[in-house]
């Protein structure tokens, strides 16, 4: 036989058994299944309303391994449990029905090899919706006379995750008693109304976290008393008002508009116009859209709309355009102004209208 064929005989009997090798070895590879090391657990709290949570649990076994739940309800001792429908998630929330039962989960291991199934012990008895818990009560502030605005703090408050509140303001006897809830009044400030005087106010708040609601309501305001007016007519304490809590039968007015360019001139370019506007109780207005444009059209341009700060001002340019002069003897420009509420009828809702006069010099 030729030293050739010796050598690629050797080379096949080789590759051979490296096969075989491979095949042994992948045979005796061990399998080993999910076994359970520390029983799964359950967080959360007991209680109707409550999310409770499956930590599933130290487990041993082939990588990877997969978990899948299973909750249980069971009796107040911790037996008769019987799976609950539907409630196999690692997480689950207590229902009304629970109440007076404990609850457990089973929590099934899988890897290649098996699965094997664990489960927790059994929580405390589940008690009623416990809801938020209040450390420090509701307070007003703001002047009681009608008017104002008053502002409610829901106070401080314990409980699950993120709490919520909501307000329903009361209006009471001067004694602080005999109290009912004022119609539509559930923003977290209220505008005292001429029919509160000589009553006082309280605010009651809800607050609600994943368990349950629970309320409680601020001391009462002193007794409220007329509006105090200045020179001018308007409420000497009023407060700035957000443009979303300006409602009918309130209105906004334009209280004022100030031009900053004085007399117009024959060589104006640009008109500096400052407007305020308020509400019919002389409070100022932020958030409000303001529109102006000069009558006739084309002597000045229509700037975007503006909207009014904190102090219920805005500042509105209009350029020169070609249509100025009006005529040669043009001594006044009439200036149209219009403020609004975002989402309101422009002719409707809460809007206000008003036309000013600029002074025109065309022959200084």
């Amino acid at each position: 036989m030729s030293k050739l064929k010796l050598t690629s005989l050797a080379v096949v009997v080789l590759v051979g058994l490296v096969a075989i090798g491979v095949a042994m070895a992948a045979g005796t590879k061990t399998a080993v299944a999910p076994t359970n090391s520390s029983a799964p657990s359950v967080a959360g709290s007991a209680a109707v309303g409550a999310t409770l949570t499956a930590n599933p649990g130290t487990w041993n076994g082939s990588s990877p391994l997969s978990f899948q739940y299973q909750w249980q309800i069971c009796g107040s001792n911790g037996s008769a449990c019987h799976d609950i429908g539907g409630a196999t998630t690692q997480t689950y929330t207590v229902k009304s029905a629970d109440l007076g039962n404990t609850i457990r989960v089973q929590v099934i291991a899988s890897n290649a090899d098996g699965s094997s199934t664990a489960t927790s012990g059994t929580t405390a008895v589940i008690a009623a919706a416990k809801g938020p818990t209040e450390t420090a009560p509701p307070t007003i502030s703001g002047a009681a006379a009608v008017g104002s605005t008053l502002t409610a703090s829901p106070g401080t408050w314990t409980g699950t995750g993120t709490i919520a509140y909501t307000y329903v303001w009361q209006v009471c006897g001067n004694d602080g008693n005999a109290c009912h809830a004022i119609a539509n009044a559930t923003s977290q400030t209220y505008v005292v109304q001429a029919t509160d005087q000589g009553n006082t106010i309280r605010v009651q708040v809800t607050a609600t976290d994943s368990s349950a609601s629970t309320a409680a309501t601020s001391a009462a305001t002193a007794v409220v008393t007329a509006a105090t007016t200045s020179p001018g007519g308007c409420a000497a304490n009023a407060q700035p008002v957000a443009v979303t809590d300006v409602s009918p039968p309130n209105r906004l007015l334009i209280a004022s508009a100030v031009s900053s360019t004085g007399v117009i001139g024959p060589n104006m370019q640009s008109i500096v116009l400052k407007v305020r506007v308020t509400d019919t109780a002389c409070r100022p207005v932020s958030g409000a859209q303001v529109y102006g444009t000069a009558v006739p059209y084309n002597q000045v341009s229509i700037p975007p709309l503006g909207t009014t700060d904190a102090s219920g001002l805005v500042t509105l340019t209009f350029n020169r355009m070609v249509g100025f002069p009006a005529s040669r003897n043009q001594q006044l420009m009439a200036m149209f102004l219009r403020a609004t509420k975002p989402g309101d009828s422009l002719l409707a809702g809460v809007s206000t209208r008003r036309l000013i006069g600029l002074k025109v010099n065309l022959h200084p």
